[in-house]
């Protein structure tokens, strides 16, 4: 299935919502999107790095596998572009 076209703006609001909408990830958000050549899967684009409310790495051990799942999905939807 051909991925949705956005813009990097689009894609940054929907990452956004997406994991302000998850228990695990509420008041997480990407600081920006990487755009690649597209990857085996056929996806252009990725977030390396979140910004959030906590340093803790107790509470990133929970945050960054669940917003990667999150992040992943969407790559699967969306292509930027």
């Amino acid at each position: 299935m051909p991925r949705e076209l956005k813009t990097e703006q689009e894609l940054l609001e929907i990452v956004t919502n997406a994991l302000g909408a998850n228990a695990d990830t509420t008041g997480w958000g990407p600081t920006g999107i990487q755009e690649h050549a597209e990857d085996a899967e056929g996806c252009n684009w990725d977030i390396n790095y979140l910004h959030g409310d906590s340093k803790n790495a107790d509470v990133k051990e929970i945050v960054m596998p669940a917003a990667a799942e999150i992040i992943n999905k969407l790559r699967k939807q969306y292509a930027l572009q």
